[in-house]
């Protein structure tokens, strides 16, 4: 982690100490992760509740991904309704481990979206509770009106870092630089009987639920950067990465980014190029390391 990255992740602990001046996030993933209730009851106190599909995802199109970037202007409106503005201090987090992509969805979002202080909280609820933090009913988003008086009206101007990669980006990056495949090593590998399926060619397997350690925490720093070195996405070359809907991949930019290493993401991800009969696919399985958790492949 360097010095220019140092608030994209919070841990349990501090953030409890710290509870009073936050806004916590919970996000919903956009499909179910796990069967059987919630094995926590309750929320994080006065934590707002979203989701990706209504919060951070925008209506598809014929040409986008099933979940592609909401419109800025639809992100800054909802935060509005839910009573937070720019310089607030925002916490995103999910309800069980598996989920923690949905978390990095919404880091990026907003981010994107030119929030000031947004972070994810290390290891969701679970990690929370463990640190002794209280629980209750999550709150509802209150009706649309104006941003609380102490908040400044201003937002600022470009992208928050985030880089968005098109098509155009990926075929590039993909020959050129490195781009990494987040899903699991079954739809990268692709079915031999279906000719759109598999990998964008040149793809680097690089399965996000390795990212998560058992105990449900991401990876410590120079794990993490052990892992994107062997991926030989750590450098001066350009890295993009993708998924199934642009979920799992922003655990990727998220990872990246507490290593000071850029990762642009392909928001439309495979949903999208496998509709398009021009884009090349490739195939073939590859060794992986098995994981505690799978993450949200959206």
């Amino acid at each position: 982690m360097t010095a220019a990255e140092p608030s994209h992740l919070l841990d349990a602990r501090t953030a409890l100490a710290r509870r009073a001046r936050l806004v916590f996030i919970e996000v919903a993933p956009w499909r179910v992760m796990a069967q059987g209730p919630d094995p926590i009851a309750g929320s994080i106190p006065d934590a707002l509740r979203t989701s990706v599909r209504s919060d951070f995802a925008g209506t598809p199109t014929a040409d986008s991904g099933h979940l592609p970037l909401p419109k800025r202007a639809a992100v800054r409106a909802s935060a509005r309704a839910h009573g937070i503005g720019p310089a607030d201090d925002l916490v995103l987090y999910t309800r069980r481990i598996e989920e923690l992509s949905s978390a990095a969805r919404a880091w990026f979002v907003l981010t994107w979206a030119g929030f000031r202080s947004v972070r994810v909280l290390d290891g969701g609820l679970p990690a929370w509770v463990r640190a002794g933090g209280p629980t209750t009913r999550p709150r509802q988003p209150r009706p649309a009106g104006p941003v609380r008086d102490h908040v400044a009206p201003a937002w600022p101007p470009g992208d928050g870092g985030r880089r968005v990669l098109e098509t155009t980006d990926v075929l590039e990056i993909a020959r050129y630089g490195t781009l990494l495949d987040s899903r699991p090593a079954s739809s990268y590998g692709g079915t031999p009987d279906d000719p759109r399926t598999g990998h964008i060619p040149h793809a680097i397997h690089a399965h996000s639920a390795e990212l998560i350690a058992p105990d449900g925490l991401l990876r410590p720093p120079t794990e993490l950067r052990k892992w994107f070195l062997s991926r030989r996405a750590i450098g001066g070359q350009e890295v993009g990465a993708y998924c199934g809907g642009g979920v799992s991949s922003a655990l990727l930019v998220l990872a990246g980014a507490l290593l000071g290493q850029q990762v642009g993401l392909y928001v439309d991800s495979w949903s999208a190029w496998e509709r398009d009969g021009s884009l090349p696919v490739e195939k073939g399985a590859v060794l992986t390391r098995s994981a505690a958790v799978d993450t949200d492949c959206g």
